[in-house]
């Protein structure tokens, strides 16, 4: 979406958890029009107007366990709230509500009111938010975000409470990274590592005290190395 192009401009996302997340925005978006429907004893089963609670219940731990997934690596919640933010105000504006008549309760001039402020109000903010994203995105360098903060809400290193050379997973991309070596011509040990670092830049430190490190452990420490001496922000 273009949420995640904004604010992780250097991933691509591909799924269909963006659409997934549409139609949750636009099942929530009939439940706000339906409210007194559903809950009102003319609907609910056996006289019960707080059957249907049983429906938003799930709706929200759904939500709440996909955005929880949305905070590890390789799943991404701008992507998760961009489809439901939009899914949402699509269905503030296009879906039909369902009229009283149809279980026998008179329709007020104030519901018929509400309903279609609903729907200018889903048609007006939807365009508005499409168009502020795009000049946000078309402004921006494709390289970094307006929001580096913002990272956190898509992913978080865990267990945070663990030192930074123990966590299950990490949300940068020093994974990746590659490095160049100088070797001490008198002793064949590497003497000095210098880092393609994620943003672009080159770190140099030096390793010749360090007489066990070969090509293998090199790799193996490598990101760590870029965590400890790249800028690399927050994650």
């Amino acid at each position: 979406t273009i949420l995640s192009a904004i604010f992780l401009p250097a991933f691509v996302s591909v799924g269909a958890s963006g659409g997934i997340f549409g139609l949750i925005g636009a099942c929530l978006s009939d439940i706000l029009m339906n409210w007194r429907l559903l809950f009102s004893d003319s609907v609910g089963i056996e006289g019960k107007k707080n059957h249907h609670i049983m429906v938003v219940v799930f709706l929200v731990l759904d939500i709440i366990v996909n955005c929880l997934v949305g905070l590890t690596p390789f799943a991404d919640n701008f992507t998760h709230l961009g489809g439901m933010l939009f899914g949402f105000l699509c269905g503030l504006s296009t879906m039909e509500r369902v009229s009283p008549d149809f279980f026998g309760d008179e329709e007020r001039c104030w519901s018929k009111t509400k309903h279609l402020f609903y729907r200018f109000f889903g048609i007006i903010l939807s365009l508005v938010g499409i168009a502020a994203a795009t000049i946000v995105l078309f402004n921006g360098d494709g390289r970094s975000t307006p929001c580096p903060a913002c990272k956190a809400f898509s992913c978080i290193p865990f267990p945070w409470w663990e030192a930074e050379n123990n966590k299950w997973w990490y949300c940068d991309d020093c994974s990746a990274v590659t490095a160049n070596v100088v070797m001490d011509s008198e002793t064949d040990f590497f003497d000095k590592v210098a880092i393609n670092c994620p943003n672009g830049e080159i770190s140099t430190f030096n390793v010749d005290g360090d007489t066990s490190l070969d090509k293998d452990l090199l790799e193996i420490k490598l990101p760590g190395y870029c965590r400890q001496f790249c800028d690399i922000g927050a994650f």
